[in-house]
């Protein structure tokens, strides 16, 4: 069982090695009062940083040896010496709970591969040293880190020193996860001792890659109005190559190409999650657009000065590539704007709320000259409200009776029964089930969600996501959270007992990847699929099973009130200028020269006020933005 993107060369050393690259040194200020290294609330002194893992992904044809290498810089107030690393390994993940708790807290259930070794005998202020650490993968020595079954194992990064004014301590410690499919043998001559998992109760996966970004349109400007106007030309270098969107595209492109992909299997389980609102940005774009001079706050609006847009060409040449892939490729629409359903349902209006959900179909067939997947609504952010069941199960019941809601399950910290504090279940339950008589939930592992959402340049945290499942982001450096991504890809996969066998993986629309990122993810769906751990399973078959689930509605359970929520200041100003702009809408009649309906006129600014509501932004400067808007 091979990975496609590996590829092996050279030696294998089955001792650990430490390499030293020294840093540089900056001035030191006077001595500082004397501290505890280490205590609790102290100044950080050192922070590591993983900067590569080899292999990211061990298969039965692997090396048997990890390497890591990495950083250790001293961010703090004074000199910090005697730096020592050292390898340390935990048991596999054996709840869905475990690929985000094992990355932060407690050290307890990590045990180490080997002992110390010193990087520095002094770090200065600013100064920094580079490591590579080694170990066996199997347990054939004392300085290994143990492994002989597929899984999903933990590995820590600990750093040791001693702060001037201090006691020596452990000063900063790096984590990530480490996806074993297959463990190979321990000599290139001894086959035999390869353990290839457990393929006999394969996972039917599935896999929405996200095509989205912020609304860009700037608000107020009628139907009809050319050029059209961005609030700034971001998307002339998302579009462009080496762009994000681009990325994106590419990614998928080339995954899903012949060559790569002869027999179709990853494009049966992928499918392309597009926000409406891109495609008529971008669609706008093709025809030529200008910029506002200022894109903040009032310069946003009618009457300031422009000037010409440069993406027209990037936004031709994506949106082609686009269509093209499209028509081999399941695409499904994304609610407009990426608005919040459940602030929508307190906005309360029908013909709005159905802008949000029911109209996008036919938006992507027209941009894309393709049949979008219906049936299903996917809520990649927040999480599964019973405000949002009551939106999708009014407009749903006026359509085609039904829809399935992609959203995450519910993982959270309830009460424990006749125990002090609060208990976290071991996993999320993904089985579906119907919600109301209209809505049937497809849940996916949010977990899994996060961690995929921490992958990238600009790493987030769903809103859905429990607070006791969050970990550092800001801390864990690319190369570890991809490795994270990767392990939470393929746990489910190696739990060969866990059910339901289907899992949804749910990037977030607004995924931030490079090039390798991008390509090592699709990677790792394809060694899913080629290794027999996985089953490609299509959208439409997810929803089609979600469907014919019948038993009575179990509605949802409450949320508390979830980041980046919506005041009611903002849904209340919404729900008034949208009743004003439906009577302006009564009162226009055909424009008999342009055809232009009063429908069409005031429909850009009925899409303004699902701009307004959209959980592209983050969290905290969404209600501040919606109000500007």
């Amino acid at each position: 069982m091979t990975a496609p993107r590996l590829c092996w060369a050279g030696s294998m050393r089955l001792a650990v090695v430490v390499a030293i690259v020294a840093g540089f040194a900056v001035l030191t200020g006077a001595a500082p009062p004397r501290a505890a290294a280490g205590e609790p609330g102290a100044t950080p002194f050192v922070r590591i940083r993983i900067d590569q893992v080899t292999p990211d992904v061990v298969t039965t044809t692997s090396p048997p040896v990890i390497t890591v290498s990495g950083m250790v810089t001293n961010i703090g107030d004074r000199p910090v010496h005697d730096v020592m690393v050292r390898l340390e390994h935990a048991a596999a993940v054996t709840a869905s709970t475990g690929l985000r708790t094992s990355l932060d807290g407690g050290t307890e259930q990590y045990q180490p591969v080997s002992d110390f070794l010193t990087v520095a005998p002094e770090l200065q202020r600013g100064q920094g040293a580079g490591f590579t650490l080694s170990a066996p993968l199997r347990p054939l020595t004392k300085s290994s880190f143990g492994i002989d079954a597929p899984g999903i194992y933990p590995v820590l990064v600990n750093v040791n020193g001693t702060p001037d004014y201090g006691a020596p301590a452990r000063l900063d410690n790096a984590r990530f996860l480490l996806p074993v499919v297959g463990v190979p043998p321990d000599r290139a001559d001894d086959l035999d001792s390869t353990v290839a998992p457990d393929t006999s109760k394969p996972v039917w996966i599935t896999m929405l890659w996200p095509l989205a970004d912020r609304p860009r349109l700037a608000p107020g400007f009628p139907g009809g109005s050319i050029p059209v106007r961005l609030v700034d030309d971001e998307l002339a270098t998302s579009l462009a190559a080496g762009g994000r969107l681009d990325i994106l595209l590419s990614a998928a492109e080339v995954a899903t190409s012949h060559d790569v992909d002869p027999d179709g299997a990853v494009g049966r389980a992928l499918c392309l999650a597009v926000d409406p609102d891109l495609l008529v940005t971008v669609n706008a774009m093709t025809a030529g657009y200008v910029v506002s001079d200022a894109p903040d706050g009032p310069a946003q609006r009618p009457g300031t000065p422009t000037h010409p847009g440069t993406g027209q060409a990037a936004a031709i040449a994506w949106l082609n590539r686009l269509r093209a892939l499209a028509h081999r490729l399941c695409v499904a629409p994304l609610p407009y704007a990426q608005a919040d359903l459940d602030a929508l349902q307190r906005v309360n209006d029908p013909g709005l709320s159905a802008i949000a959900t029911t109209s996008v179909g036919g938006i992507v067939d027209r941009i894309l000259d393709v049949a979008a997947t219906r049936g299903a609504t996917l809520l990649p952010d927040g999480p599964l409200t019973g405000r949002t069941v009551n939106l999708l199960s009014a407009t749903e019941s006026g359509v085609n009776g039904s829809t399935v809601a992609i959203a995450a399950a519910d993982l959270a910290v309830h009460d424990g029964p006749g125990a002090p504090g609060r208990s976290l279940p071991d996993a999320a339950d993904t089985t579906p089930r119907r919600v109301s008589p209209q809505v049937v939930v497809a849940p996916f592992d949010p977990a899994v969600g996060a961690a995929l959402a921490g992958a990238g340049t600009n790493p987030a945290v769903p809103t859905y996501l429990d607070s006791s499942l969050a970990v550092r982001l800001a801390h864990d450096s690319p190369t570890a959270r991809r490795q994270d991504a990767l392990g939470s890809i393929f746990w489910h996969a190696l739990q060969h007992d866990a059910a339901p066998r289907t899992q949804i993986l749910v990037p977030p629309p607004s995924w931030n990847l490079q090039a390798d990122d991008a390509q090592v993810i699709l990677t790792a769906l394809a060694t899913t699929i080629r290794s027999g751990l996985g089953v490609p399973r299509p959208l439409p078959a997810v929803i089609a099973d979600a469907d014919a689930h019948t038993e009575p509605p179990q509605p949802v359970g409450p949320y508390p009130p979830a980041r980046g929520r919506f005041t009611e200041n903002v849904t209340g100003d919404i729900a008034g200028q949208v009743g004003r702009l439906w009577g302006l809408t009564a009162a226009l009649s055909t424009d008999e020269r342009t055809g232009l309906t009063g429908i069409g006129y005031t429909a850009p600014l009925r899409e303004d006020m699902l701009r307004a509501l959209s959980q592209s932004e983050p969290p905290d400067t969404r209600n501040g933005l919606a109000e500007q808007r």
